[in-house]
């Protein structure tokens, strides 16, 4: 028999003192503490432990959610133990990791801390790599009514992704490896400190530190984002496009897109598993998911976390105005009476192989050849690799912009053509599941419709009706300042911050019919501990 065996069983004493340490290393981590087969704690600690045990054993997609149920009495929660030692060791871990990096005399000391840390009445949000240029617009807009927000990259600032940004608040990559980490380190405490939410873009990028999605993939484990979760922060996300928490074969029975998609074939990076596992982390993880319209499809459609409005698709007005001054560089050459139709692809080679172009821009060639062909005088401006920053100049040169026709919802494309008042083409299906209703704002979106198939007809009876044009113009620059201007979005942006933070969902979940009406303590808004006693499980 193995001699610490047997020691142990010659003097129990030290076997208890063993296990006394050992609860109280968890206990310290944890916050938690197991009487028999239930686990007793603080709600956010439980709520942590719950989410990151699920993900760890989460083998399969399409297995039953099963996160553990958990009963809330005020801020104290109870829930059946179930083999949380290795998530507690995992965070306990971490937790070293920024205790060491402040001992090292690295970041603010604790008394610093908490003299600026979060103040409980000021609405306060991080948001976490770059989402175009989004985030940063939508940060200064909620500066402006006074919230404390900053948009943060992790990224080189003149890296391959630049193109496409505006810039940060804080940028805190460095070329210096160390150097890097230590800005890392510093800005999770200060946000630990700092924030009651952060708010996240980019599929497979759920933490602040590169190595952990890089090592974790859909798979991994955000220990950073369990981490904040303990400690009560509020964590949302800004979804990526189509695949996002969506298995291909769903979009492709939706719509038909993927037939003309160039990851179709590319199942590291879209397929039916690997999206709807790394839907099922997101959804675990966040308090909310920001579709902003997307088609309510498999995860998309999951009413308890979903905001479809748009939350985060934030551009400032007076950058995307329609009388816009175009420097000389940028300013198009126009025959008398010539019409332009502007279409862009980023990334086009890479988007773009083997007759596979998601936006349609062949057929949108085609379409302008035969027009030209018959005699209409127009000619197509095609766009690619431009910065994001310039290409406005050019698209409000456009009598006509066409941004894509085989998904069915519209993106950054199409919403920057509408703030600079361009009439837009792009294909809106506007149908949804049974039993879920349409969107409000993608039913009111003044943008044109067409397919591959159509946009012949449509873009010739759009060219040729110069009223019609003109009514878009004035109707599609409405529409953006109604829905996507920083300060309309920041003012969403903050009524969905205090339902979180009062215990509310997202929305009440109305729009699908499979949800039961909220209580009538929900609906009037009870405060956060009267709304969480009320609910006997939360799962």
């Amino acid at each position: 028999m193995n001699s610490w065996v047997v020691e142990k069983i010659r003097n129990p004493f030290v076997l208890s003192d063993r296990s006394v340490r050992r609860r109280w290393r968890f206990f310290e981590v944890a916050r938690a503490v197991q009487i028999g087969p239930l686990m007793i704690g603080r709600a956010t600690n439980l709520d942590a432990l719950s989410k990151g045990a699920f993900l760890e054993t989460a083998e399969r997609v399409g297995q039953p959610d099963n996160i553990p149920p958990i009963v809330k009495l005020g801020p104290i929660a109870i829930m059946r133990a179930r083999g949380f030692g290795k998530i507690a060791r995992r965070l306990r871990k971490f937790k070293l990791e920024i205790d060491d990096f402040r001992a090292m005399g690295n970041g603010a000391d604790l008394a610093q801390r908490k003299s600026s840390g979060r103040n409980r009445d000021r609405r306060s949000v991080v948001f976490l790599h770059n989402c175009y240029y989004n985030f940063f617009y939508l940060a200064a807009a909620l500066r402006k009514r006074g919230w404390d927000a900053v948009s943060v990259s992790i990224e080189d600032p003149h890296g391959p992704h630049a193109n496409f940004y505006h810039g940060e608040d804080i940028n805190l990559y460095d070329s210096n490896p160390e150097l890097y980490r230590r800005k890392l380190f510093d800005f999770f405490a200060e946000t630990e400190d700092r924030f009651r939410m952060l708010h996240f873009y980019g599929v497979r990028a759920m933490s602040m530190f590169p190595a952990t999605m890089r090592r974790g993939g859909f798979y991994g484990l955000p220990i950073d984002f369990l981490r904040l979760r303990q400690l009560g922060i509020k964590i949302g996300y800004t979804v990526a496009g189509c695949l996002d928490g969506v298995a291909q074969s769903s979009i492709k029975s939706w719509s038909g897109a993927c037939d003309k998609c160039v990851w179709q074939l590319r199942p590291e990076i879209c397929s039916d598993a690997g999206n709807l596992e790394w839907g099922r982390q997101v959804h675990t993880i966040c308090d909310v998911v920001d579709t902003g319209g997307s088609p309510t499809l498999d995860w998309k459609g999951k009413a308890d976390k979903v905001f479809r409005d748009p939350l985060t698709m934030a551009l400032e007005p007076e950058l995307w105005r329609p009388d816009l001054q175009v420097p000389e560089k940028y300013q198009l050459k126009r025959s008398p009476g010539e019409l332009i139709v502007y279409h862009a692809v980023g990334n086009y080679e890479l988007r773009s192989q083997n007759d596979r172009n998601i936006k349609g821009t062949g057929a949108i060639l085609a379409a302008v050849d035969r027009l030209k062909n018959e005699g209409v005088h127009v000619r197509l401006e095609f766009v690619t690799n431009i910065p994001s920053k310039d290409v406005r100049f050019i698209q409000v040169q456009a009598d006509v912009v066409v941004d894509q026709l085989n998904y069915g919802r519209y993106g950054a494309q199409a919403a920057e053509a509408m703030m600079l008042g361009r009439p837009t083409i792009c294909y809106i299906k506007k149908d949804e599941l049974p039993g879920v209703s349409r969107i409000g704002f993608v039913e009111d979106c003044p943008i044109v419709t067409a397919t591959e198939e159509s946009i012949y007809e449509v873009l010739k009876d759009l060219l040729a009706d110069e009223n019609r044009r003109r009514e878009l113009q004035k109707a599609s620059r409405e529409f953006a300042l109604k829905w996507h201007s920083a300060d309309a979005c920041a003012l969403r942006f903050e009524l969905l911050y205090d339902r979180l933070m009062r215990g509310l969902p997202p929305t009440d979940g109305r729009w699908r019919s499979d949800v039961a009406k909220p209580r009538a303590g929900v609906a009037n808004h009870q405060s956060t501990t009267q709304y969480l006693s009320s609910l006997e499980i939360e799962t």
